[in-house]
C-alpha cells in the first residue's frame, strides 16, 4: 500500500508546485528587504564610497580619471561607455528592458509554457515562482550594494552632472555593486527558464536562450550608459541566475516549496492515505 501511495506521489501532474503560507512569508520578507533600504537610503547608505576605485572626487567633469580601478573594469569601460548609443538612450533602453519587456517574457513564459502536466492554476503558480525568484534576488542586491557602496562609473571617471540622471549629488551614485538591473531581468528570465524545464515544456530551450539574450542585452545597456562596471553586471547576473534556479528547484514537486503531495497517518490498525494525486 504504501509503495503505491509513494509511486502516485511521485507522478503527480503538476511538476511545480507552491506552498502559500511559506511563500508569502518569503515574498513578504524580501519585498521588506528590497523596500526599506530603496525608501530610506539617503538615511541608512554611507555618506562615503567604500569602494571609491580611487580618490573620492565629485563626479563633476575635471576630476575624475581611471584611478585604482582593475584593468577589466577599465577596459569594458572604455570600449562600451557610449557604444553604440548615446549613454542617456542606454540608461532609458535598461529600464524598458528591465522594467517591460523581461516581465513581459517571462510571465509569457508562465502562462504558455506549462508543459504536459499542467493542472488548472499551472500559469498562475509558475509566475508566483518567477515573482518570489526576483523578489529574493532584488533584496540581495539591495543588502551588498549598502555592503559594498561602490563609486558608479561615471562618478570615477568624472563625467557625472548636477542634475537628472547623472546627478552627482545623488546617494544612488553609491550603488554599483551589484547590478540591480542585470540581478532582476537575469532572476526573471531564468526563472521563467528553470521552470518551465522543470514542467517538461518543449519551449524550454526556446526560454533558455530568451533568457540568455535578455541578461546580456541588460548588462550590455547598463555598461553603455555608464552606470555600471562588468563586475557590477557580472555580480547581478550570478545573484540572479542563482536565485532564478534555486527558487524553482525549492518549488518543483516534493521540494520544500511545494504543497505535500502525500500525508500517511496510522493509529493503531488503521491507515489513512490523503494527498493531491
Amino acid at each position: 500500500m504504501i509503495a503505491i501511495v509513494l509511486a502516485l506521489a511521485a507522478t503527480a501532474p503538476d511538476k511545480v508546485d507552491v506552498r502559500p503560507a511559506a511563500d508569502i512569508a518569503v515574498t513578504t520578507v524580501a519585498a521588506v528587504g528590497f523596500l526599506v533600504p530603496q525608501i530610506f537610503q539617503d538615511q541608512l547608505l554611507p555618506a562615503h564610497c567604500r569602494i571609491c576605485d580611487g580618490p573620492d572626487n565629485t563626479g563633476l567633469p575635471g576630476t575624475g580619471s581611471r584611478g585604482s580601478l582593475n584593468a577589466v573594469d577599465a577596459w569594458f569601460h572604455d570600449s562600451m561607455t557610449g557604444w553604440i548609443m548615446s549613454r542617456n538612450t542606454a540608461d532609458t533602453m535598461s529600464h524598458v528592458w528591465a522594467y517591460v519587456v523581461t516581465p513581459a517574457f517571462a510571465f509569457t513564459a508562465a502562462f504558455a509554457a506549462t508543459g504536459p502536466y499542467a493542472s488548472d492554476g499551472a500559469g498562475w503558480r509558475a509566475a508566483a515562482i518567477i515573482e518570489e525568484s526576483a523578489l529574493v534576488s532584488a533584496a540581495l542586491v539591495q543588502g551588498l550594494k549598502f555592503v559594498t557602496v561602490r563609486k558608479r562609473p561615471f562618478v570615477r571617471y568624472g563625467t557625472g552632472e548636477t542634475s537628472g540622471s547623472y546627478d552627482v549629488n545623488s546617494s544612488d551614485t553609491r550603488t554599483s555593486l551589484p547590478s540591480g538591473h542585470t540581478a532582476w531581468v537575469t532572476s526573471l528570465a531564468v526563472a521563467a527558464a528553470t521552470t518551465v524545464t522543470l514542467q517538461e515544456s518543449p519551449a524550454a530551450p526556446w526560454v533558455w536562450g530568451g533568457a540568455a539574450v535578455a541578461s546580456i542585452s541588460v548588462a550590455s545597456f547598463r555598461m553603455i550608459a555608464e552606470k555600471h562596471y562588468f563586475t557590477d553586471v557580472a555580480a547581478g547576473a550570478l545573484i540572479g541566475g542563482a536565485c532564478g534556479v534555486v527558487i524553482p528547484l525549492l518549488h518543483k514537486r516534493g521540494g520544500p516549496l511545494s504543497t505535500p503531495a502525500v500525508s500517511v497517518g496510522a493509529s493503531g490498525p488503521a491507515l489513512t492515505v490523503s494527498g493531491m494525486f
